[in-house]
């Protein structure tokens, strides 16, 4: 199969999965200018993520013992993995004006994510072949979104939160979180074992907390429209201020 084609294959999952979570941003979408950057970034992101492990890492862990298992999950991959998305986010749109609700942070982390996973596609279906690539956009895609969503929740408390939380250095507690989790995550596969089989109910709870901590972003999104600017007259249908007894277009009185 000819590059190009390989490249398609392996971007469908990654642009899928970027529009299905920017769509949760409702109130204020980032200019995707921002969007596209820092899915590019994402994508460079690999390459020093690459050297790192392909140095620490052995080739194969087929034969591996269970420390170096360990040691390659949680004290490499994870780690190395989630540290160079944080930073691929760092350097451009965390400094953006557009970086302006809690949510941005979670949007900006999973889009480097699906970025890094994208390039990983590539990598993995040009050496198994093209019918890899359904597992991927779940496991690969997914996942890594998933764990860098978890630093991106943490980023957007520090940025909006009170002095006396930013103290407890949130940022730091994300990326450790996230790298735990990715180091757990990929421990239960590298181990071809039966252990291997909890990567689903991990992947699960993952995503749950991706989509969970999403709403909770965007509920709290100070461009989100109140609910008693909302209020509508039933009667005439014209917008009533909140504090009316009456409507003024109509004279419908209101039951409070």
């Amino acid at each position: 199969m000819d590059p190009l084609t390989l490249l398609s294959i392996a971007l469908a999952p990654g642009i899928f999965w970027v529009w299905f979570f920017y769509k949760k941003d409702k109130y204020e979408p980032e200019p995707k200018k921002i969007i596209i950057y820092t899915f590019l970034l994402g994508v460079l992101a690999t390459i020093p993520a690459g050297i790192i492990n392909s140095i620490f890492v052995p080739s194969s862990l087929e034969k591996a013992g269970i420390l170096m298992i360990f040691f390659a999950a949680f004290i490499v991959v994870g780690p190395v993995e989630e540290t160079s998305k944080y930073l691929a986010i760092r350097v451009y749109a965390l400094k953006s004006k557009e970086f302006d609700e809690p949510i941005d942070a979670m949007i900006y982390s999973v889009t480097a994510a699906l970025g890094f996973a994208t390039f990983e596609n590539f990598l993995y279906i040009s050496q198994f072949g093209p019918s890899l690539i359904f597992m991927r956009a779940v496991t690969g895609c997914l996942g890594h979104a998933g764990f860098s969503g978890i630093f991106g929740y943490y980023l957007g408390k520090a940025k909006f939160s009170q002095p006396q939380i930013k103290k407890n250095n949130p940022v730091l507690k994300g990326l450790v979180i996230a790298a735990f989790t990715h180091g757990l995550f990929d421990f239960v596969l590298f181990t071809q074992t039966i252990l291997a089989l909890l990567f689903l109910p991990i992947l699960i709870i993952i995503v749950y907390f991706l989509t969970k901590r999403l709403a909770e972003m965007s509920h709290v999104s100070p461009f989100k429209p109140s609910e008693l600017t909302n209020f509508m007259c039933p009667n005439c249908k014209k917008n009533v201020l909140p504090s009316s007894n009456f409507c003024p277009e109509c004279g419908f009185k209101f039951n409070r």
